[in-house]
């Protein structure tokens, strides 16, 4: 299952590069633990909480809650980085 939506960053990506986004404007969070190349993991790397991004996502393994982005877009930023497409 692949979710393709905005999303607004609540948990800025850690040491083990993993991110927490809640779906914009519905409040479901979704964990973000894989991503599909570098460029996807240093795009999320650069979002401040409170940035909202266009993002694709799809499942990380077996457990319920963890998601691989496929790709990001930022929308809008809290002063963060403006990245293109």
């Amino acid at each position: 299952m692949a979710k393709s939506n905005k999303f607004t960053v609540v948990s800025e990506q850690n040491d083990h590069d993993h991110a927490a986004v809640r779906a914009h404007p519905r409040n479901e969070t979704y964990h973000i633990v894989d991503y599909a190349d570098g460029t996807a993991r240093e795009r999320v790397a650069d979002l401040p909480a409170g940035s909202v991004v266009q993002m694709e996502l799809s499942r990380a393994g077996r457990r319920s809650n963890v998601w691989r982005a496929e790709s990001v877009r930022v929308a809008e930023t809290d002063g963060g980085v403006e990245l293109d497409g």
